[in-house]
């Protein structure tokens, strides 16, 4: 049997999001530069950012 237990920091999380999350950043960047025409490059910005945690935060959940 083992003792070893793995615990991570938030920020180690962070660095990590975009290893599984990174759907979410294609998608989330085509998407809210597509819904926010005026400020494309802001849109996508925003949306790659949401949708990179988004799909990061359900893959973990769901494992």
């Amino acid at each position: 049997m083992s003792d070893i237990s793995l615990s991570f920091e938030w920020w180690e999380w962070l660095i990590a999001s975009p290893v599984l999350g990174w759907p979410g950043l294609l998608g989330g960047g085509v998407l809210g530069a597509s819904l926010w025409p005026k400020r494309r490059l802001a849109g996508g910005a925003a949306g790659a950012i949401v949708g990179n945690l988004l799909i990061f935060f359900v893959r973990i959940a769901l494992k």
